[in-house]
């Protein structure tokens, strides 16, 4: 076959047109609301922050006197600094270890072979979900020292001699808000760990047990090393809501009785909105922040050289 002229412009391929350069940047122009959003919100708070920092300032008056680092050195002076820190970690630790202990045996026990297995899903996930203010008024009529249905319970199965001031007394009250905190939270693990569960091969279980391993064995040397990931994620998310926990201290106590439950976001609360010294609350922000940045560092360091 002769290939003509017309036949070979029928077979060569056609260029396709120069795309103009300037469509290439079109593609960005997505990203600026995002970029406006979290820059503007979040960014630019902070850095504002900073700079509320080193002001005596009360937050709404024109005058606004430099001071540099001394809110900074009275933090570390602070008796009452100290004092939420303490507060902090021992409701963080008991909180987050349990909710993650807690949640890994829910999420087992779900995964076995068991009737209404959606409907336990959703009873434990409901707490979640539960307002916050929902949450703290009925806890706060649990713990009533005189009628509330905690007390009524122990006096009815007669346990009347553990009765307690659950949020009056200085020694209890922490341990009490860590309480509704499991509560609420659990569900959250419980979650996290099932969803990690359905990852593992069920060959690893029928392995072992084809080794003699028992549930205990099952469970400490395959399902927990293998859902390290999840724990992880979890030990984070844990410790940094621990630090910004503000709500449910705020309405079942508001840091009382005599501090017992100050939590440093209720401290910067009372200092920039009850005190008004947003210099001072503004430099316990940027301590917060840096104090969960660096024990987030630390989290991601230890989980990289395992």
């Amino acid at each position: 076959m002769q290939i003509t002229s017309e036949t070979a412009n029928l077979v060569t391929p056609v260029a396709a047109p120069a795309r103009p350069r300037w469509r290439g940047w079109t593609n960005y122009l997505y990203l600026v609301p995002i970029f406006l959003i979290v820059g503007g919100l979040i960014y630019y708070g902070i850095v504002y922050t900073f700079y509320v920092s080193v002001l005596d300032w009360n937050g709404m008056s024109a005058t606004r006197t430099l001071v540099g680092l001394k809110h900074f050195l009275g933090i570390a002076r602070d008796p009452i600094f100290w004092l939420t820190l303490r507060n902090t970690a021992i409701f963080g630790f008991l909180a987050i270890f349990i909710q993650m202990g807690v949640g890994l045996l829910m999420a087992v026990m779900m995964y076995a072979p068991v009737r209404f297995k959606a409907l336990y899903k959703v009873i434990f996930f409901v707490p979640v979900v539960i307002s916050p203010a929902v949450t703290a008024y009925v806890f706060r009529r649990i713990y009533n020292a005189n009628d509330g249905e905690l007390n009524l319970i122990l006096q009815g199965i007669g346990l009347g001699g553990l009765q307690q001031s659950w949020l009056a007394d200085p020694k209890i009250a922490l341990f009490a808000l860590t309480a509704i905190n499991i509560w609420q939270w659990t569900g959250l693990s419980f979650l996290m760990y099932y969803a990690g569960l359905t990852l593992i091969e069920d060959s690893y279980y029928e392995a072992a047990r084809m080794d003699g391993a028992n549930f205990l064995q099952l469970l400490w040397h395959i399902t927990v090393p293998l859902v390290r990931p999840t724990s992880f994620a979890l030990l984070i998310l844990g410790v940094i809501g621990a630090l910004k926990t503000f709500d449910i201290v705020f309405l079942v106590t508001g840091g009382g009785p005599g501090r017992s439950t100050e939590f440093l976001s209720t401290y910067i609360y009372k200092k920039a909105i009850q005190e008004f010294n947003a210099g001072y609350a503004s430099a316990l922000s940027v301590v917060m922040l840096f104090v969960a940045l660096l024990l987030t560092v630390i989290q991601l360091r230890a989980y990289r050289d395992q």
